[in-house]
């Protein structure tokens, strides 16, 4: 796994997450979700599975607070979403945004290996058309 349930210490306080978590094969189950959550939104045009079979200090320091902070609030959304901080929700509002935006090209991280096509372009299709044209007085 990319995360292991100490990295998630870096996030939260350890007695908050075993209270919340419960078990380890929860949190566990938070950090699987949440890394196919981020492999959804950026594997179009990076290579983030070159990025998840790294460890340790190999790790980009950005996908790994990604990860972390969606996996945090998996963790409580598992336990008790009800009493969930706003500080955590705030948190995974904006990992999403911006993995949303890493998606549609307004941002980028830096590290990520880049998918090039056959034109040396990312994946996606361009579409448009000429301006059109005024044939009649």
């Amino acid at each position: 796994m990319y995360l292991q349930p100490e990295d998630l210490e870096r996030g939260a306080r350890g007695e908050h997450i075993a209270v919340v978590a419960r078990n380890v094969e929860n949190m566990n189950q938070a950090i699987v979700e949440a890394q196919a959550e981020v492999e959804s939104y950026l594997t179009a045009r990076y290579d983030i599975r070159a990025e998840f079979a790294k460890t340790g200090r190999g790790r980009l320091p950005m996908v790994v607070k990604l990860v972390r902070d969606i996996a945090l609030y998996n963790c409580f959304c598992i336990a008790s979403p009800v009493s969930m901080p706003e500080s955590r929700v705030k948190a995974y509002d904006n990992a999403i945004r911006y993995l949303k935006e890493v998606q549609a090209e307004r941002a980028s991280i830096d590290g990520l290996t880049r998918l090039t096509g056959p034109t040396g372009t990312s994946s996606y299709v361009s579409f448009g058309g000429n301006r059109k044209r005024k044939n009649q007085y």
